[in-house]
């Protein structure tokens, strides 16, 4: 898996944000023979050409491009990540704008490549036709200014007989794969390892996928919460001929774009969460977990770039009263993973609820976390960087400029997240939890948690139970050293670590 960075992979940065879509899947090829030469109705520079693309991740709509491009110059309105953007590039120029502000000019081995501009990469591949095998390139990330290396591939379509271009662009890893007609349109375009799609308006939506079913013994429900206009989707699992009155679990996900299963577009493939449900199902609990706002079948329309913890929780809580609500369920635990677990212990001191379990939660402050993460393999250079950066979220002052290794981090949308974030003290903040019954438990082969951070909170509070459980990771499975190559972060058919549910179900209320 990458690196964000030059540092640990980024689907095992703890709190990188709980928004962001973070690149972090490798990918390779192998030599291939020669080609066939690209057709000969590739895209003149004089052709006129324009349209409408629209970008889904699973069945949601997340973008939209409308684009103009009359050969000389491509104009495109972009909606991406809660924004809008202007984008004008100029082959004779050389140069690209955003939002209409001076343009910046890029040499013949650059190209510029923003968010949800997919036209973008028909330039790219006129310009590197000749292309067959990965070459290396630098791409302008216009809005932002970044700068990054990527390779590039373009080959005729391997759909025989379409005149189709294929380009496959590799940013840090992660696999770009755009399809262009004869005319040089987008046809479709894919980020396999963020479940992104890429479709022309008129093609509608892409399929959606089977839904998964749930294991023997297990009745489904998927309900929906809204709060402040946006749906809230989730799965509520209860065992098979359970009694009238039941004990229930809120499961809160991790940080970054990690969807109800414990899975997420940056590489993570886990299944920890849907282990967890089931084996609580065969212990007589039910359970829910939910996707957070902006991800999976969970709502998007909502501000990114204003979105703060405060949300998170406040969408916690309007799970919590649905729970509360209903006469099924005679005592409800709240189940935080990693930055859930601050979630919960945010949401356990404004509502009421029986139990309380941190799973794998920090005992120190994100930005304390954070930094140690990031020092393990950044330079001293990087880390004065981060620094400065840190220190002008806290002052409300520009941050730029960003270091391309930080860039994915300190994205401009995910700002207020992370100031927002930055000096919670998760054991400060357990201490103000009141008449609940708490359990910390944790793995001591973690590689984005510490069992220090474990001990702060159950130092924080002595009368909770702490359990340190051998050989589990941060994704609950088990490994047997703390090693950035831990396989089971990309391994959903790994059992939970041994002790963990034993030791989960212990803490549960009833």
């Amino acid at each position: 898996m990458s690196k964000a960075g030059s540092t640990i992979p980024s689907s095992r940065i703890l709190y990188a944000s709980a928004l962001a879509l973070v690149c972090s899947c490798a990918t390779s090829r192998e030599p291939v023979a020669p080609k066939p030469a690209l057709p000969s109705h590739q895209p003149a520079p004089t052709m006129f050409r324009e349209g409408n693309t629209v970008s889904y991740q699973g069945a949601a709509r997340i973008g939209s491009e409308r684009f103009r491009d009359d050969g000389t110059t491509l104009e495109s309105v972009v909606h991406f990540n809660g924004k809008e953007r202007d984008i004008s590039i100029s082959r004779t120029a050389r140069t690209v704008s955003c939002d209409h502000k001076p343009p910046t000019s890029f040499d013949e081995m650059t190209v510029p490549l923003e968010n949800g501009q997919w036209q973008a990469y028909a330039i790219a591949a006129e310009r590197f036709r000749e292309s067959r095998v990965p070459k290396p390139i630098k791409v302008l990330i216009p809005c932002s200014g970044v700068t990054v290396d990527a390779t590039i591939a373009v080959e005729p379509s391997r759909e025989e007989g379409s005149g189709h271009t294929h380009v496959e662009v590799a940013i840090k890893g992660l696999a770009v794969q755009v399809e262009l007609d004869r005319e040089g349109r987008v046809v479709h375009a894919a980020v396999p390892a963020q479940g992104l799609v890429v479709r022309r308006e008129a093609d509608g939506p892409p399929p959606a996928p089977p839904p998964r079913a749930a294991p023997p013994g297990v009745v489904e429900e998927l309900p929906t919460v809204t709060r402040d206009g946006v749906e809230l989707r989730g799965s509520l699992w209860l065992p098979k001929n359970a009694p009238s009155r039941i004990p229930v679990a809120l499961i809160i996900a991790g940080s970054g774009p990690t969807d109800r299963d414990g899975n997420n577009p940056s590489g993570l493939k886990t299944d920890a969460y849907r282990y967890v449900a089931t084996a609580l199902a065969e212990h007589g609990i039910a359970s829910l977990r939910f996707d957070k706002r902006g991800i999976g079948e969970s709502g998007r329309n909502f501000a990114v770039d204003k979105t703060t913890f405060s949300d998170f929780v406040e969408d916690t809580l309007a799970w919590h009263r649905f729970l509360k609500a209903d006469p099924r369920f005679e005592a409800l635990t709240l189940i935080g993973h990693s930055e859930g677990s601050e979630i919960a212990i945010f949401a356990a001191q404004k509502a009421k609820c029986e139990a309380l379990i941190s799973v794998a939660g920090s005992g120190r402050p994100f930005d304390v976390l954070l930094r140690e993460q990031l020092a393990r393999k950044n330079d001293a250079e990087t880390m004065g960087a981060y620094d400065r950066i840190v220190s002008a979220l806290r002052k409300g002052e520009p941050l730029d400029p960003v270091p391309a290794s930080l860039a994915p981090l300190f994205r401009p949308n995910v700002r207020t997240f992370i100031r927002s974030e930055l000096d919670i003290d998760p054991a400060a903040e357990l201490r103000k939890v009141r008449d609940v019954r708490i359990t910390i438990l944790q793995g001591d082969t973690d590689i984005q948690v510490a069992v220090v951070d474990a001990r702060k909170l159950a130092q924080a509070r002595p009368d909770a139970t702490l359990k340190i459980i051998p050989k589990m990771n941060h994704v609950l499975k088990e490994e047997e050293t703390a090693s950035i190559d831990q396989t089971s972060y990309a391994d959903p058919s790994k059992p939970l670590a041994p002790g963990m549910i034993e030791a989960l179900v212990a803490g549960i209320a009833r």
